[in-house]
């Protein structure tokens, strides 16, 4: 053992750069990302998620009647994708509706087996506006916020539910299992009670959880994000939009 390894207590650099190319095969650097201690505590193998999950599925959910809800906010400033710039340049703009955004709330819902009803938003206006509704997939419903934040709220959901009960059409013969976060938007004696007249089970994800449970999140919003970030763009760069 090198004697500086005893003298500071600790292996030197040259020993950590040899480490990783000797298993440079199995390991690498990698930035991580953040994740908060409640985060971190809370996704472990006492979760009883799982077990919640395998109890209300033995009530005979089909995969078509199996649904996940969540909602994600969507701003109408758009972050530019990559572009092709000389090198050397320090700074590359590109346009933009305005330095910051107003936030719209996007609520979607999709079945296990990948279908999905037309989405519910949440704009920040206290008051609906009929020309929201022009470029929208049919049968979008769309509702101003009563502080007019743009963010749900327990009544905006209430109204989803009515939105996705016109939808999915639970009856007692063939009810609906509906998974979703606990925000607290999401969690209202009016909303229960709904769920509970028109044969919707509920069932929430844990605290702290959905980063890693919620299907929404890992697979749909992102590509959502990345397709609505691009749109914009070529809106941007189309010659008859000039001005």
């Amino acid at each position: 053992m090198p004697k500086m390894w005893t003298e500071h207590r600790q292996a030197g650099a040259d020993w950590a750069s040899a480490f990783m190319k000797r298993h440079k095969e199995e390991i690498s650097m990698r930035t991580p990302e953040p994740t908060s201690l409640q985060r971190m505590s809370s996704l472990n193998k006492h979760n009883l998620f799982y077990d919640n999950l395998e109890k209300v599925m033995k009530k005979g959910f089909a995969c078509e009647r199996t649904w996940n809800v969540d909602e994600t906010g969507i701003t109408t400033v758009q972050k530019p994708a990559r572009q092709i710039a000389q090198k050397g340049d320090k700074r590359v703009g590109a346009i933009v509706a305005q330095e910051r955004g107003t936030l719209v709330t996007v609520c979607c819902s999709i079945s296990a087996i990948g279908n999905h009803i037309p989405p519910f938003l949440v704009f920040p206006r206290v008051n609906v506006q009929d020309h929201w509704r022009l470029t929208l997939p049919p049968s979008s419903v769309v509702e101003g916020h009563p502080k007019a934040s743009g963010w749900m709220t327990q009544e905006n959901f209430t109204s989803f539910l009515k939105h996705f009960a016109n939808h999915t059409r639970p009856t007692s013969e063939s009810p609906v299992l509906l998974l979703l976060d606990n925000h607290k938007s999401h969690i209202s004696a009016k909303a229960i009670n709904f769920c509970r007249q028109n044969h919707i089970t509920l069932l929430s994800f844990p605290p702290h959880c959905s980063h890693e449970l919620q299907p929404l999140d890992k697979c749909v919003f992102g590509p959502f994000k990345t397709f609505c970030n691009q749109a914009s763009d070529r809106w941007y760069h189309d010659a008859s939009n000039a001005g």
